[in-house]
């Protein structure tokens, strides 16, 4: 049973304010005003109707213009007018009010609740006191017969009352306790974020958000210790926490392994010093012990006034610099509204995918790509392209990296394959054969249908398998036997697999062996330094030499001028695309850009550079460019 200390105090309500509204804040805060009947209530008044063979037994609130029965036995009304409650007078007094004969009591006599069908002519209530002398209601019986009531049938009541605050006190508790840690949860966080902004409005304080352990070494450590020790690890981490921040401190437990606190008003660089003091005092603690879990300890805040915030979004602004320092693998960062400004409009652009996928803001542009050996247009490389109507052209390198975090990878790389293969299958009608890459992404492959989806759409819109490369990064190739299934199962259907970006990943030489893949993409952070940095030339050649030996296909990207496109041919390239060569364009300007090259005299295609080949295309800017 909770301690009757978990009910709102006096010190929870503001003093300056008049008692009677003290008593109403009080009162609200409980938050059991028009709530369902509760059984733990209605067990009392039960006890009391049969305990004083009373017909009626209520449990009341004396809000500020009525009465509202909590619980009640013999009577339908759910609430009464204040102005004719007996409660009213009964939370005048810590003593419980006896009236044995209505009509004898002049303040009764001429009550509607006395000569109206109702009927009182007794009544006896003990008022429902808070710690702090603040009353509630009451919890009262009341007889249409006058009768007496002793010392010892009052104390019974009190007694009885004395339930019904124990029973508020789990009220207010309940659903606000973590199990786990017995902490206050986030929901109490909460309300007394509100409380606080209600109590001491123009102070200043700090909200701290702070992370114990990441999410996927939380479920590592469920798969290799179980539940219980990670439990047993959290008790571990919460008594450390509350040593190091002391007693006056409140710590709530406001998700899985994410804890919160509030500092008082004090200057930034004093309260980031403080949770570098916590930070520390835990990981020498658990340095110290036992405890096999993996401390991850990253922290947000954000200070706010209180009465300029509502507290949702105080602990919105918190989580959004705590996502920030895990982001930049930082102890802690403040909120700014810089960085607040970008992840709404992240969540904004999320928010607006699936629309935006409906009503055609999306577009596909296609850069070529050029085989070196024989100088001609081999095929192009799918690019998504996104023009919101209120953003503008959002990049990519923007986008992208979002919509991955999230299941709407699905559905854009689906509508990516259908688009592509559309164009590809109109191309081919055209006369115009090519390659063309899509990429996809980590959910993607690690998605069991995956491969289905992909022969269902290479079905549906009549293409060549061989026609066509999918593009994932080594990383994601090397991530797990699931990932590289999928990958065996779609070069099994003769597509051909390229790992994007390669070079930058972790990928090893012993890698090179048995990667499920026959291209390697050099990311162009290899290909661009090669024309003024000798080590990056070698470290290239080396690359494509020791590649190809293994029977990779090796493809530069980022060839931006002659003189590395003369390099990586040397080199062994076995294809080519670049800024130098062409831009991204529009699906319209593929076929004029692929005559204008096959009219290309023999040698000739890799020396104009692409000003020289775009000369005969339609005259378009690109359709964007990096920064």
């Amino acid at each position: 049973m909770p301690p009757l200390s978990s009910i709102p105090r006096p010190e929870d309500t503001d003093p300056a304010l008049e008692p009677e509204l003290q008593r109403i804040c009080a009162l609200r805060a409980t938050g059991l005003l028009e709530t369902p009947d509760s059984d733990g209530f209605d067990r009392i008044t039960r006890l009391a109707s049969a305990l004083f063979d009373a017909p009626i037994a209520l449990v009341t609130l004396v809000d500020s213009e009525r009465q509202w029965h909590k619980s009640r036995v013999g009577l339908s009304a759910r609430e009464l007018p204040r102005s004719v409650a007996f409660c009213h007078h009964t939370i005048q007094s810590a003593d419980v009010m006896v009236v044995e004969d209505t009509l004898l009591d002049e303040r009764f006599a001429h009550n509607p609740l006395v000569t109206g069908e109702l009927g009182v002519r007794f009544y006896a209530g003990a008022p429902l006191v808070l710690p702090g002398g603040q009353a509630l209601g009451a919890l009262c019986i009341l007889d249409q017969h006058p009768r007496t009531f002793d010392a010892v049938q009052c104390q019974q009541l009190q007694d009885l009352a004395a339930l019904v605050l124990n029973e508020i006190a789990l009220q207010r508790t309940a659903g606000r306790i973590n199990e786990i840690t017995s902490l206050y949860n986030r929901a109490q966080l909460v309300q007394d974020l509100t409380s606080l902004c209600n109590q001491t409005p123009g102070e200043m304080r700090t909200l701290v958000l702070l992370d114990v352990i990441r999410d996927r070494d939380l479920q590592q450590a469920v798969r290799a210790i179980g539940i219980a020790p990670l439990e047993a690890g959290l008790r571990d981490v919460v008594a450390h926490l509350m040593q190091a921040l002391g007693p006056q401190v409140q710590l709530y437990h406001a998700s899985e392994t994410r804890f919160a606190y509030l500092l008082p008003e004090g200057s930034a660089q004093a309260q980031e010093q403080a949770v570098l003091r916590v930070q520390r005092h835990l990981q020498e603690a658990f340095r110290m012990s036992r405890v096999v879990l993996d401390l991850y300890l990253v922290a947000g805040l954000t200070r706010f006034r209180l009465d300029a915030e509502s507290a949702g979004d105080v602990l919105r602004r918190a989580t959004s610099a705590l996502h920030q320092a895990d982001e930049l693998n930082r102890a802690f960062v403040w909120y700014t509204p810089e960085s607040d400004t970008a992840h709404r409009r992240a969540f904004a652009l999320l928010r607006g995918l699936t629309q935006g996928l409906a009503e055609g803001e999306f577009r596909l542009v296609y850069q070529p790509q050029f085989e070196v050996r024989h100088q001609r247009f081999s095929g192009v490389e799918a690019l998504i392209r996104w023009r919101h109507p209120r953003h503008g052209n959002v990049s990519p390198a923007e986008f992208i990296a979002q919509v991955e975090q999230t299941a709407l990878i699905h559905l854009l790389t689906e509508w990516v394959l259908h688009t592509a293969l559309a164009q590809l299958a109109e191309w081919n009608r055209q006369g115009l054969q090519m390659t063309m890459a899509i990429n996809v992404s980590a959910r993607n492959l690690e998605h069991p249908d995956f491969a289905t989806v992909l022969r269902n759409a290479i079905a549906l819109h009549g293409v060549a398998a061989q026609q066509l490369h999918i593009e994932c990064t080594e990383n994601v190739a090397l991530t797990g036997r699931a990932t590289q299934r999928v990958l065996e199962e779609i070069r099994a259907m003769g597509l051909k697999v390229s790992l994007d970006d390669f070079g930058i990943g972790y990928c090893n030489l012993s890698c090179l062996r048995g990667l499920p893949a026959e291209m390697l993409k050099l990311d162009q952070s290899l290909v661009m330094p090669i024309a003024h940095d000798m080590q990056a030339w070698t470290l290239l050649r080396t690359i494509i030499s020791l590649g190809q030996r293994l029977g990779y296909q090796l493809v530069a990207e980022g060839v931006e001028t002659q003189e590395i496109l003369d390099m990586v041919s040397e080199a062994g390239c076995d294809l080519v695309q670049g800024y130098f060569l062409a831009y991204p364009m529009e699906a319209g300007e593929v076929a004029p850009f692929f005559a204008a090259r096959a009219a290309a005299a023999p040698g000739k295609l890799f020396t104009a550079g692409a000003k020289e080949l775009h000369a005969n295309s339609p005259a378009q800017p690109p359709v964007w460019r990096p920064d």
